[in-house]
């Protein structure tokens, strides 16, 4: 930071400082070691974008105040856009080193003013209390009167017919005793945290709680480098606190833990790590595999869930199923038979998906996905829309086997997992198959992909291809390995198994 310039604090960085004093200080002193946006986040404040959008047009006579990245030119603006006494879109104000930027200002009786944060979360959150006082305290200081603080944020109950009603999408709640309690503690952060920003060494702040409290912090990489790279304490199952209390005792991997210390699945999991061979219940595993019958089906879906519903007859954040792959094994050595499905997206794509299942899946034999509440529930949700297939829908959801009980329970738990129950780290620590290589390698960016090719007007169609041929890797990927997984299963004292003969069950 260059010394002769006096930092301003946004809201942002405020935020911050609240969470972490070492975070704050990197912010304005070490921005190269602070990794950037990736994908993923991007996706989020895109669709944060589109939920502040679709919140104006609640104030259609509203003003936007054209963004300036210099905060006294902004303000400066902002102050002459009062004097309409309209709404105010990012209006901008400076008080001391603290500045905010406002999602909505309304105007009310003849000089004051209400402030409304809008909010992509469907309930009132801790953090969004510090977020409006600190707001709130930079306007009044600017000048402002704010008469109330509210909240806006997403209806999740809101089912859209038609048209969007932003009236019905977001609820309005009250906020102003919440920021009046915490704004007389303002003034005296802000100064302790400029101090912290100008100190010439980051403060000492240990490896804690608030590393991932109220979000997950951006310098865990630096933070936690003295952990060993995967056989840490934090791996620990269902540890909590517990694991700080190790760390305090200095004990920094989970082959040292002491095992009297623990209970019967940490015990198992330690011992794993300390011999590097898996731990198998062989009987209970056996007791698994004899719930699966033949003909056998592997389905993984891809989802997308957008705050604000793309399709009639959804909710905000409900989970619309875009893409399936389904693997099916009709009896034991035979290869399995692949089917796939990508929607184009320019229609609802429930009901082809679940009339193209309900012929592929036929009427017996057991349903394998990973985590299968997930299935069970698109399935269920999509079916309560188009109700010709309730009867169906039921009927399939008992036929359910959840590929990831053995590995929760820890009937199977490998050190390669490194403490991790997703099919992401079982796949590639019992068979040797990887994600590695996928541009497309987790269900969240297939997610945000998806809905940036499909209902964004200005991705090209070789951009679009790339993506979609992308996607289908990526879930055929999951149902494969799930065939892969259990193969492995059924040949638990077996070494990592070559992925090549992995396709029969």
């Amino acid at each position: 930071m260059d010394k002769k310039t006096s930092p301003v604090l946004s809201k942002s960085k405020y935020l911050e400082g609240l969470q972490c004093p070492k975070l704050l200080w990197y912010e304005y002193n070490s921005k190269k070691d602070i990794p950037g946006i990736d994908a993923k986040t991007q996706a989020v404040f895109d669709e944060g974008h589109r939920v502040g959008v679709w919140a104006q047009k609640l104030w259609p006579d509203g003003i936007r105040i054209e963004r300036d990245f210099d905060p006294a030119r902004q303000s400066k603006k902002s102050l002459e856009a009062l004097k309409l006494r309209r709404p105010l879109f990012e209006a901008g104000f400076v008080f001391g080193r603290a500045y905010a930027l406002a999602d909505i200002l309304v105007p009310v009786d003849d000089d004051a003013w209400d402030l409304v944060e809008v909010k992509s979360s469907t309930q009132l959150k801790e953090e969004q209390f510090y977020d409006a006082a600190f707001q709130s305290y930079t306007y009044a200081g600017a000048g402002l009167k704010i008469r109330k603080c509210y909240i806006m944020h997403i209806n999740n109950e809101y089912v859209r017919r038609g048209e969007i009603e932003p009236d019905k999408l977001f609820r309005k709640v009250d906020i102003t005793a919440e920021t009046e309690q915490r704004q007389p503690s303002i003034g005296k952060e802000i100064e302790s945290m400029l101090a912290v920003i100008a100190a010439k060494e980051m403060p000492p702040v240990k490896v804690g709680p608030q590393c991932s409290n109220p979000r997950e912090c951006k310098l865990e990489d630096i933070c936690w480098s003295f952990l060993p790279d995967k056989d840490h304490v934090f791996i620990l199952y269902r540890a909590g606190k517990f694991r700080y209390e190790l760390l305090e005792r200095g004990i920094v991997s989970i082959a040292d833990v002491p095992v009297d210390e623990l209970n019967e699945k940490q015990a198992a999991q330690v011992k794993s790590h300390r011999t590097g061979e898996a731990h198998i219940d062989q009987a209970a595993i056996e007791e698994f595999l004899n719930k699966i019958v033949y003909p056998i089906y592997f389905l993984d879906f891809e989802t997308i869930g957008p705050a604000i519903p793309v399709y009639d007859y959804s909710r905000p954040y409900q989970e619309i199923p875009f893409q399936y792959s389904l693997d099916v094994v009709e009896k034991e050595g035979v290869p399995a038979k692949h089917n796939e499905y990508l929607a184009p997206g320019d229609v609802d794509p429930r009901p082809e998906v679940l009339r193209r299942l309900k012929e592929q899946m036929g009427e017996t034999g057991s349903i394998i996905a990973y985590s299968a509440q997930f299935e069970i529930k698109v399935i269920g949700s999509s079916a309560e829309v188009y109700r010709d297939y309730l009867p169906w829908a039921e009927k399939t959801r008992k036929r359910f086997v959840d590929l990831l009980d053995p590995f929760k329970d820890f009937l199977f738990y490998h050190p390669d997992q490194a403490g991790s129950a997703s099919l992401k780290r079982v796949l590639p620590a019992i068979t040797g198959s990887t994600y590695k290589g996928l541009e497309i390698a987790d269900g969240q960016t297939a997610a945000a992909e998806y809905y940036r090719v499909t209902f964004n007007q200005d991705v090209d169609e070789k951009d679009r291809r790339h993506v979609r041929e992308s996607l289908l890797k990526y879930c055929d990927l999951d149902s494969r390995g799930m065939i892969e997984v259990l193969a492995a299963l059924r040949q638990p004292a077996a070494k990592p198994l070559d992925s090549a003969g992995g396709n029969n069950v």
